[in-house]
């Protein structure tokens, strides 16, 4: 049987795997990157072989290296969630801290509903909104995202987003006899892509288009919509309330998907993995919910 295979060495070893590198495995192991080394130095002089090999900037599993990271990597997983599973057993988590890159979702969608998940599970929930990807230093449970994908990590697909076209009554019912390409338009600085995607699919070039006001961020260009300044391309589930009170009618053309899915990551070393999951659960099925409420589609 083989002695000296310390546990806490095996999973420095997985998660230098998992990043490529001992500076980041030590970031994200809470530890010294010399602290890394002393473990994986162990591990060869156990295996009698080197477990790593460097090419340029990254590190690389050796033949052996690789062999081991495939047989002990999931065990790994399942060890650590159970452990943090137990830990949290019985423990009602009542504050979660939530990030999200997609600020327009929050101030439209996420803020609105966030009082009745508090009020449902006594949960207060902490929203930040930053637009880079979090790194390993960052503190944070759930990540909301359109445009970030985080490796490695669970994660919820809430919704596909659809693109439509938006407006007071008034104002579709002056312009809906025209071409899409004649209709006063506002947009926003916050997502050029929106009125290019749409523009395209009508074979018209964006800058065809009879943009009347730029705004720099997607709520505004929502308030000037509703204004009756401007008709609005718009991701659907940004404006469901607005359709719900009629703030807002869907101009007599096509639903647009932009192949882009909104999606919620659980930051791997969370300690609320269970109150973060419950989350997500209950974000997706709230989108769910409103997004096929009669929207007057």
């Amino acid at each position: 049987m083989m002695k000296d295979l310390p546990l806490t060495a095996l999973r420095v070893f997985v998660v230098v795997n998992q990043y490529g590198s001992f500076t980041k495995a030590a970031h994200a192991l809470g530890i010294t990157q010399s602290a890394v080394s002393r473990h994986i130095a162990h591990l060869e002089q156990v295996f009698k072989a080197p477990l790593f090999l460097r090419q340029g900037p990254r590190i690389h599993p050796s033949i052996i290296g690789q062999q081991l990271n495939d047989n002990i990597k999931d065990a790994m997983m399942t060890i650590e969630l159970t452990a943090q599973q137990l830990a949290q057993k019985n423990h009602h988590h009542n504050r979660l801290q939530v990030r999200t890159s997609t600020p327009s979702l929050a101030m439209t969608v996420i803020v609105p509903m966030l009082g009745s998940y508090t009020q449902q599970t006594g949960v207060q929930v902490d929203l930040i909104t930053s637009l880079s990807a979090p790194s390993m230093q960052d503190s944070y449970d759930v990540l909301i995202s359109r445009d970030l994908h985080l490796e490695g990590c669970e994660h919820w697909e809430l919704l596909q987003e659809e693109l439509i076209c938006v407006g007071q009554q008034e104002l579709i019912n002056q312009v809906q006899h025209l071409p899409p390409a004649q209709w006063p338009l506002v947009t926003s600085r916050s997502r050029p892509d929106v009125l290019t995607h749409w523009s395209l699919t009508y074979g018209v070039s964006p800058n065809q288009l009879q943009v009347c006001a730029t705004y720099d961020h997607l709520f505004f260009a929502i308030s000037a919509a509703i204004a009756g300044l401007g008709l609005l391309v718009v991701p659907k589930v940004l404006v469901l309330e607005a359709l719900e009170n009629n703030s807002l009618r869907i101009a007599p053309v096509d639903i647009h998907p932009t192949g882009a899915c909104y999606s919620a990551y659980i930051n791997h070393q969370t300690q609320h993995l269970d109150t973060a999951r419950h989350f997500c659960r209950w974000l997706k099925a709230s989108l769910k919910e409103r997004s096929t409420t009669n929207t007057n589609t």
